[in-house]
């Protein structure tokens, strides 16, 4: 009996063992050279990481595991973990995907979605891509040497603020409902104000603000259209609103009914100042790495094609990670030296992360913490990621305070969503967006480039070139022509 005893207590000991999860870090490579962007999973799991522009990675698993190493061109490995905390692996490469192309760190496939082959017009953009420096694919390794072409990544746009009708169908039911609820952003009770001067035109960076039985709701900003959306929330027959105007060291109210959508206001020597300030915020974490340097190529093209008609025109860039990365955020603050930026972006790549969830929140607060000019026409943050921020109390009050921030300062945020994003990345970004008077983006695969991306909740969308939407955008908001 003693013997069974003992026995069980070693056995359970053992089991104890396998099942406590150890971090594994290594190199990915091919024969010596390492592959950024190789993916490695925990086999029959949703666990995965991405290794660095190093070929390096790190990932938690338990020793009963088995890692599974894959990357585009080459063959997939399998590793058992047992006790190691070190696996380096050389991957070989494949000679029976004839039908992939790669391009960086992502691969081409044949898809014909927008009407041509898109591993064929990869070459046609290229020629077109005026100053983008492309090299041959290296046959060994399938890497690039340098930056890929510029307008290659596709994406599609939601623009729930004039779509409103769906969204609200799409949040008053389902996964989007307890999303926004789990995140504490309420859409209900949506109210327009639109300020113009004497001659129709509209004024922007006019303060507006919404109050609820003399109790203020919240603060907004009008854009460069002259208008501002704020939320009522839920109201009863008793509920007094007042909407007032604060411009040019004035004063001005109306009284609105509860069910009242629209509020007018003219007036008059408010103007905003002929510039923009665009900040972009990038996810650098080991996920991004299928996509992240086709984004820089078309950040760099984007930041180029701002109109010289703008009066003064800057930019600034945030990349972040996670708690316990090398870093949780970099930043530069807005400069009108547009190749200051981009040689900052430069020098970012892919690393770190290991859980999906990363610092969306931190990446927020430095972003509009940044020295915004509080009298642009426009100032737009575009928020590249592919996950969403950790889920926790204070994360969800630090994020209710930054959107809120952004939208008393006019700040419109547009998430552009990557590739492995799920339906909470999805429906919490569209929070963002609307809550800002912003618009949701998010890539396709169209392009063939990077991992698979979410098919986004939606009656329908046009799949534009990235660059090109966002330079839309710019223009939309900004109320300028840009270079084309």
């Amino acid at each position: 009996m003693k013997t069974l005893s003992t026995f069980i207590t070693l056995l359970l000991f053992i089991l104890g063992v396998h099942a406590q999860e150890i971090t594994i870090s290594g190199t990915v490579s091919d024969d010596g050279e390492p592959l950024p962007g190789a993916n490695i999973l925990i086999k029959n799991s949703e666990i995965v990481v991405v290794s660095d522009f190093n070929g390096n990675y790190k990932i938690k698993a338990a020793a009963t595991d088995t890692l599974v190493f894959t990357y585009v061109g080459f063959k997939s490995k399998e590793i058992l973990v047992n006790a190691q905390t070190t696996i380096n692996v050389i991957l070989e490469y494949s000679s029976e995907l004839d039908e992939v192309v790669v391009r960086g760190m992502g691969s081409i496939r044949e898809k014909k979605t927008l009407g041509y082959a898109v591993s064929t017009v990869s070459s046609k953009l290229e020629g077109k891509a005026a100053g983008a420096r492309v090299s041959e694919v290296k046959p060994s390794s399938g890497i690039l040497e340098n930056d890929p072409a510029y307008g290659q990544l596709t994406a599609g746009e939601i623009n729930d603020v004039e779509k409103y009708a769906e969204f609200v169908k799409i949040y008053t039911s389902g996964e989007a409902r307890e999303i926004a609820k789990k995140w504490e952003f309420n859409h209900d009770g949506r109210t327009d104000i639109q300020v113009t001067d004497n001659s129709g035109l509209p004024i922007a960076n006019v303060g507006v603000a919404l109050y609820k039985n003399y109790n203020l709701l919240m603060k907004g900003m009008t854009d460069a259209s002259g208008m501002s959306m704020l939320f009522k929330g839920k109201n009863s027959p008793t509920d007094t609103y007042l909407v007032q105007l604060y411009y040019s060291g004035k004063i001005e109210g109306k009284k609105i009914s509860r069910n009242q959508k629209q509020v007018s206001f003219t007036i008059n020597e408010h103007q905003a100042s002929n510039a923009i300030d665009i900040l972009f915020a990038v996810d650098a974490t080991g996920s991004m790495g299928d996509e992240i340097s086709y984004l820089k190529s078309e950040l760099k093209n984007i930041m180029s094609r701002i109109d010289a008609s703008v009066k003064q025109k800057r930019v600034a860039l945030t990349v972040y990670r996670d708690h316990g990365d090398d870093y949780v955020t970099r930043a530069i603050d807005f400069s009108s030296d547009v190749n200051e930026v981009k040689d900052f972006l430069s020098a970012q790549h892919a690393a770190g992360g290991g859980d999906y969830k990363e610092a969306v929140e931190e990446a927020l607060k430095v972003s509009l913490s940044q020295s915004w000019n509080e009298k642009a026409k426009a100032r737009i943050l575009f928020l590249m990621l592919d996950a969403p921020p950790h889920f926790n109390q204070e994360n969800v009050a630090m994020i209710k305070s930054q959107i809120a921030k952004a939208k008393e300062q006019g700040i419109k945020i547009i998430p552009v969503v990557a590739s492995g994003a799920n339906k909470e990345v999805e429906f919490l970004m569209r929070s963002f967006s609307v809550s800002t008077n912003g618009t949701y983006v998010f890539l396709t695969d169209d392009s063939g480039i990077g991992n698979d991306h979410i098919e986004a909740t939606t009656e329908s969308f046009k799949v534009e070139k990235l660059n090109d939407l966002m330079v839309r955008l710019i223009e939309q908001y900004a109320g300028v022509q840009t270079a084309v």
